[in-house]
């Protein structure tokens, strides 16, 4: 009897494949229209928000995204029953988020759609047991990095070689002086140099995926890796919360909190989070100083890994 083998692509290649289809998609004039979710009262809330208009615009999101979703889960070898079991569990949830955010009241406070989908995720991954197939099925992963591709298509080259100068200047001196601060901290510890390594790419390019490339480009224990990922997202969680609030209490300026919140959270999708908190322009500073420090990745990378061939 045969088995028939998966066949499945990189993440990353996926992300190229759907964000392009849905780039394409727009440009030959498929735009789908936003729902709305701005309400002040309780009359409003359900005559406008959950008019039978505004939901069929929900619905029709729904299956687009759902359609994205699915091919997602195919592409990249997941199960796609459990894709098309979990998305709508998701998408409700988001929506439900977005419709707390659009009250009067909520957006007075300046609290976005970003800090309620985190509270109901937290709430829900702690006090209730998900089965397996349902995290499993769960890629937070694609989604961000598809909505990445997206915002770059937002972002205007003109306004690249604007920022992109200082905001270059700004991610090689943040990625030098941050890497042999951390080396520096770690040695004074009296931290293997394994971990040491991996805290250090982690925490001055970006995150998650300069740990696991460190980590790729030293041979590193697996569950040295594990500890700095779980620091790094941890650490996330309050910055990408706490952050906007700080810079707005002393009165930055939205391209100066853009360049502070790119330059300072470790993971891109948190970046983009906290970003979106203070507004476009510090979305758009912030995303263009994370992605220099992003492309800085692979120079770092190979020298780590010629660093630890000649010292180990």
């Amino acid at each position: 009897m045969s088995v028939q083998k998966k066949v499945s692509i990189h993440e990353d290649w996926a992300v190229v494949i759907l964000g392009g289809l849905i780039v394409l998609l727009s440009i030959a004039g498929l735009l789908l229209a936003v729902p709305s979710f701005g309400w002040e009262n309780a009359e409003q809330l359900t005559s406008k928000v959950l008019s039978g208009k505004n939901l069929q615009i929900m619905g029709i999101q729904f299956l687009f995204v759902g359609v994205v979703a699915a091919l997602g889960a195919v592409l990249i070898g997941r199960s796609l029953s459990g894709t098309l079991k979990t998305f709508p569990i998701v998408y409700v949830l988001t929506i439900v988020a977005l419709i707390l955010t659009g009250n009067s009241q909520v957006k007075a406070l300046n609290l976005e759609a970003v800090i309620f989908s985190l509270a109901i995720g937290l709430l829900i991954g702690n006090f209730l047991k998900l089965p397996v197939w349902f995290k499993e099925a769960l890629s937070t992963e694609l989604f961000v990095k598809i909505g990445l591709v997206l915002l770059g298509t937002g972002v205007i080259f003109s306004d690249i070689l604007k920022a992109g100068g200082l905001g270059l200047a700004q991610a090689l001196v943040v990625v030098i002086s941050v890497w042999y601060f951390a080396f520096w901290l770690c040695k004074k510890l009296n931290i293997d140099s394994e971990l040491t390594m991996m805290i250090s790419s982690a925490v001055s390019i970006c995150g998650v995926s300069a740990a696991i490339a460190t980590s790729g480009a030293i041979k590193g224990d697996s569950k040295k890796l594990s500890y700095v990922i779980s620091m790094v997202l941890i650490t996330a969680i309050p910055m990408m919360i706490f952050m906007p609030y700080i810079a707005h209490y002393f009165n930055f300026p939205q391209q100066v909190t853009g360049a502070w919140l790119g330059g300072s959270i470790d993971t891109t999708g948190a970046v983009v989070a906290s970003g979106s908190l203070v507004g476009e322009e510090a979305l758009k500073i912030s995303t263009i100083v994370k992605f220099s420090q992003n492309v800085l990745l692979g120079i770092a990378a190979f020298a780590i890994s010629v660093y630890w061939t000649y010292t180990n």
